[in-house]
């Protein structure tokens, strides 16, 4: 009593304060010395608190040090550094509370220290292991993680395992030596930054040398080029003498033929001597040109052994403009062929470039030359359409998986082109601002996306601006460069195996048939690319056509020797590849026959499941679909392939998580199918339900699944998405595997091998969709390629193309997996008089007439609202809580804003999701259904619920806030103390005859009727919640209460009921007719009636 005494007189100081200063002009406050000792207690309080946080802080590191030594997931990953780094935060906010009213001890602020280091180190190990490109590698961890044990802030909260509030203790009892471990630990801190300054130093001497070895670099260039241009001058000054010496030899060639008709009539001597001479001369001029003619020759032939030089041919393409007109320009259009120039313009114009110019073609005057050059600038040349191309060909480059290095290749050469066209692009320069980088980092892998992260992270450190494309292209070549060497990268040293998931060609030409919703052969397409596949050969008979898996000879053996020789070559016995054991493969293959995670050929038919022969059926279902399905088990062999094509499968809630399956197009199913263990990859919205099946044996199994709904499919080599309809798991797809087609199939068939660069070869992925015609534009066939009698065809749908038939020309064999899917109808009994008779009478029949029981704890329900209810001044109906004994609840705070936290996320992610839960929110503290707290409650009388967003499946732009009532802390949880009362609804069936009655038909709804009804103030902060003010997500999270009874609560229809009930009956006598209206009208918040007229009505 005496401390609540004190906290009183506390508060109340804190009242007069407050009123003084709105009073008084601002003065230094000073607090009595009751206040002093109030905030005393208050910071011991708080410091204690410390020390608990601080021990939850160190058993989350601990558990996370425990959980990287596993080969985890990137999400879990990402999860645990979440939860440290709350816990750091948590720790950190009450030092800084304790430290605005006393002076923390050493060893507080040794805790806190010691909480950051290793925070920040374990952190660091975690975006490691993000970062990585190579595969989980154990050892490497277990060392890493080690090296944490390093420091001596560390060795503290890895060794020991006693508590910090025992070291507290303990601490007070030994002060002198926590005042050494404190001072310990203060020079470990110092020394740890003085070898940080040492290694930066050393990092910015490596700097000034490379600084240094780039100007020497660009010195010595200076100097080559000079010496090029001192060559390049010395040339010209020989090739002008060249020719001065040819003109002075064709001067002396003409003198030499004077002097040559006077000869005889000269003197011996002088004739002799300077005809020596002059033999002499000519023979050097003479041999000089004849080696300067032979030169001109040669380079003559072989400029003429070149190819001709031609124009680039456009074709509509805003990106090949600039390139197609310089092309033109250099070869054409600089030439004196004025009236031809228009004729090679149209020669070298096709596409829809060329229509664009059909008018001018028909002209004859000399301005239709310059016309077109004027219509082609404006529709393709203009500034603005080369930039829109380029964006918008960022814009749909398809998402990069983790080993494309191809694609990556691909994507880092289109950034680059970006970065070298900006300078004569205008507009271009959009792409340096980082809301475009964010998109372009989109489109990489995890492990680039991460590095380009702590890379632009660095660069804002160190220059405070953020990176400009130039940086970004120069970050894309460099990786480019690395994931693409011949020699050591992943793609070089892994070769075997990836050549069946050979990189995209982003860059494909295709040309487009116009065929939709029409067959017709083809018997001409333009293929431009071609792909080589090199499969590895199969281990026992060398053959490249198929795998171990699928091998005749191997199959040919009995399981046992199988099983031999499997375990003599050191197989996987998961994938049936070496290097790794089942309990470490990735790739298990799926058996046909059983669909479980083994290959086809290791599976043991003489094995027996006594489990799989039980059956449970379940009347009550949420959703049921029939269907008719048979598997026929046969001996032998057949060769056949349907519509299965290799997609990218991803939801919309998720869309940067991707995966590669296979999935069957059925034409016979209206209904779409998952795997199972697809769906949870995809992290996608379900919905759990139970599904009707129906088998050939007649037999109906209830089996639970979940409703998927957003999800989203695109082709292997295509960017354009399909949306399916909701889809239901299944735990497998039953599809034999040997019925997928590849080029393979494609390359028997003359009338198929012109689309055998266009179905990929065969991925080692799961069966994981199934199409049906309900999603008609993924199964509506674009182009068919026809085939002879008994000979396959193929169909190319906007998922790719597939192939469907017998691929073997002996078609009377027999199949070892047939499986058929159907949708059934089932007719109903033929309805005799007799039975429309009793149908009819069933409207007036009340079956539950008086049948309702009421239990004690219905009693105590209504007593405690009996007694409690009453209207307040806001003309509202209140009423307490109905507990089956007041509960003594611990503080779950701590739990609450673990959910707060991942609400913020998934609010940061969905901009709409988050608008709206702000805006309902909003209207619920506006509209004072809610109440900001400013004041701690009672101990044990204190509960934060959590709250999520649901969206009805009739109105999905209405979004409804739910508070999660039953959320257990500790073994507790708001619901397991609440009494949800009796049935107090109406029957429904009376409801709807009394409403069938008349002709005028009445309707009306109650507008949140939960938030009708009110709560006792006093049972209020069992309903306090977290919550941003102004819904600020920037802000620390504020504390509210709701002042209504909250949708979650198992109470509050009861409630609400009661309340509705207690209106209509107190108001009986002033309106006897809405009072009976209520009474017997009333489903939940619906009212529903009929009169006789208009009038009566209104």
């Amino acid at each position: 009593m005496a401390t609540s005494e004190e906290e009183t007189e506390c508060t109340e100081d804190l009242q007069v304060n407050e009123e003084e200063e709105l009073s008084r002009p601002s003065r230094q406050r000073r607090p009595t010395e009751k206040m002093q000792v109030y905030q005393e207690e208050e910071a011991h309080r708080k410091e204690k608190r410390l020390l608990h946080g601080y021990d939850h802080w160190k058993k989350q590191v601990r558990t996370m040090r425990e959980q990287l030594k596993e080969d985890i997931s990137n999400s879990e990953i990402i999860s645990f550094m979440d939860i440290i780094e709350m816990e750091r935060d948590s720790v950190i906010n009450l030092y800084v509370e304790i430290r605005d009213h006393i002076t923390p001890s050493s060893d507080t602020r040794r805790l806190v220290d010691s909480c950051e280091a290793v925070t920040r180190d374990i952190i660091k190990v975690s975006h490691e292991r993000l970062s990585g490109m190579d595969d989980y590698d154990s050892d490497q961890v277990i060392t890493r993680l080690r090296e944490l044990h390093g420091p001596d802030y560390a060795k503290s909260i890895y060794s020991s395992s006693v508590t910090r509030s025992s070291k507290h203790s303990s601490a007070s009892k030994c002060s002198a030596a926590s005042i050494v471990a404190a001072k310990r630990a203060e020079a470990a801190a110092e020394l740890a930054a003085k070898e940080a300054e040492y290694e930066v130093s050393l990092e910015e001497e490596k700097q000034r040398e490379r600084i240094q070895l780039l100007q020497e670099t660009q010195r010595k260039e200076v100097e080559s080029q000079k010496r090029e241009l001192n060559k390049l001058t010395a040339e010209k000054e020989v090739k002008a003498a060249r020719a001065r010496l040819l003109t002075y030899d064709q001067e002396i060639k003409s003198e030499s033929s004077v002097h040559n008709v006077g000869r005889n009539a000269a003197p011996n001597s002088f004739s002799s001597h300077s005809s020596s001479k002059q033999q002499c001369d000519v023979l050097f001029t003479s041999t000089g040109r004849r080696h300067l003619f032979t030169q001109a020759v040669q380079d003559s032939i072989a400029m003429n052994r070149l190819p001709m030089p031609e124009p680039s041919l456009f074709t509509g393409d805003p990106l090949q403009f600039i390139e197609c007109k310089a092309s033109f320009t250099a070869l054409i259009d600089q030439k004196n062929i004025s009236p031809d120039k228009l004729y090679y313009l149209k020669k070298y114009v096709g596409g829809p470039a060329r229509k664009t110019l059909d008018g001018i073609f028909y002209r004859n005057d000399s301005d239709a030359y310059k016309d077109a050059w004027e219509r082609l600038n404006e529709r393709y040349g203009h500034s603005f359409v080369i930039q829109k191309s380029f964006r918008e060909r960022l814009a749909k480059w398809p998402k990069i998986y983790t080993k494309d290095s191809t694609g990556f290749r691909a994507f880092a050469d289109f950034i680059q082109t970006c970065y070298e066209a900006m300078p004569h692009v205008e507009g271009l320069t959009i792409l340096n601002d980082c809301e475009e980088n964010q998109k372009l980092v989109q489109k990489l892998p995890d492990w680039a996306a991460a590095r380009w992260n702590r890379q632009a992270t660095q660069f804002m450190k160190e220059r405070g601006r953020f990176p400009s494309l130039r940086d970004f292209a120069e970050f894309m070549s460099a990786k480019a460069e690395i994931v693409c060497n011949p020699i050591t990268s992943f793609q070089a040293l892994h070769s075997r195996d990836f050549t069946s998931s050979s990189g995209k060609d982003y860059q494909k030409e295709k040309r487009l048939i116009s065929s939709v919703l029409h067959t017709h052969a083809v018997t001409e397409t333009e293929i431009t690319h071609q792909r080589s596949n090199v499969k590895p050969p199969c281990m026992l008979c060398q053959d490249n056509e198929h795998k171990l898996h699928s091998c005749p000879q191997f199959r040919g053996k009995s399981l046992e020797e199988r099983r031999k020789y499997i375990k003599e070559k050191k197989l996987c016995y998961g994938c049936l590849k070496p290097g790794h054991g089942a309990k470490d493969c990735r790739y298990r293959l799926v058996c046909e026959v059983c669909k479980k995670k083994h290959p086809t050929c290791l599976h043991d038919f003489n094995y027996v499941n006594d489990k799989s022969a039980r059956n449970t059926t379940q009347s009550n279902m949420e959703r049921a679909a029939t269907a008719l399905s048979l598997n026929a088990e046969t001996d032998g062999q057949c060769d056949n392939t349907s519509m299965i094509v290799p997609v990218w499968v991803f939801s919309e809630q998720h869309p940067e998580i991707e995966k590669l399956v296979y999935a069957l197009l059925d034409t016979q199913s209206d209904t779409a199918f998952i795997d199972q263990d697809v769906s949870n990859h995809l992290k996608a919205k379900s919905t759990p339900i139970r599904l009707k099946l129906t088998t050939m044996l007649g037999k109906d199994a209830v089996v639970p699944s979940e409703r998927i709904s957003g999800l989203k499919v695109r082709g292997y080599n295509s960017s354009e998405t399909i949306k399916l309809p909701p889809a239901y798991t299944k735990d497998c797809i039953p599809v034999n595997r040997s019925h997928i087609p590849t080029c393979v199939t494609a390359r028997q068939w003359n009338h198929l091998k012109e689309i055998v660069n266009e179905i990929p070869p065969r991925f080692e992925c799961e069966i994981g969709l199934l199409i049906g015609y309900n999603c008609s534009k993924a199964l509506a066939p674009r182009q068919v390629i026809l085939g002879g009698e008994n000979e396959p065809y193929a169909v190319r749908t906007v998922l790719g193309w597939s192939i469907v038939g017998p691929t073997s020309s002996h078609n009377d064999c027999l199949s070892m997996s047939t499986v058929c899917h159907r949708v059934t109808v089932r007719e109903l009994p033929l309805v005799t008089p007799g039975d429309a008779l009793k149908v009819l009478e069933s409207d007036f029949k009340d079956d539950n007439k008086d049948n309702k029981s009421v239990s004690q704890d219905d009693v105590l329900f209504l007593n405690a609202l009996k007694e409690g209810i009453y209207k307040n001044a806001e003309g509202h109906y209140e009423m307490p809580l109905p507990f089956k004994e007041r509960p003594h609840l611990p503080d779950n705070r701590q739990m609450a804003a673990v959910r707060l936290q991942s609400l913020k996320n998934k609010l940061s992610k969905d901009q709409r999701y988050k608008e709206q839960y702000v805006k309902f929110m909003s209207e619920v503290i506006e509209k004072g259904d809610a109440e900001e707290v400013y004041s701690d409650a009672k101990e044990g009388e204190r509960w934060y619920i959590p709250h999520h967003g649901i969206y009805h499946p009739q109105k999905p732009d209405k979004l409804r806030v739910v508070f999660d009532a039953s959320a257990k802390y500790k073994g507790n949880s708001l619901n397991d103390h609440l009494l949800s009362g009796p049935d107090l609804l109406n029957n429904l069936n009376g409801v709807l005859i009394r409403f069938r009655r008349h002709q005028v038909a009445l309707l009306c709804d109650i507008e949140k009727m939960f938030h009708q009804f009110h709560v006792y103030e006093a049972d209020r902060d069992y309903l306090r919640f977290l919550w941003w003010k102004n819904g600020n997500l920037n802000t620390e999270p504020k504390e509210f209460r709701m002042k209504v009874h909250l949708f979650g609560a198992t109470s509050s229809p009861g409630c609400a009921n009661y309340g509705l009930k207690h209106l209509a009956q107190e108001n009986e006598t002033q309106f006897p007719l809405a009072s009976q209206f209520i009474m017997k009208d009333f489903y939940v918040d619906d009212g529903v009636t009929s009169t006789a007229s208009i009038k009566e009505a209104i």
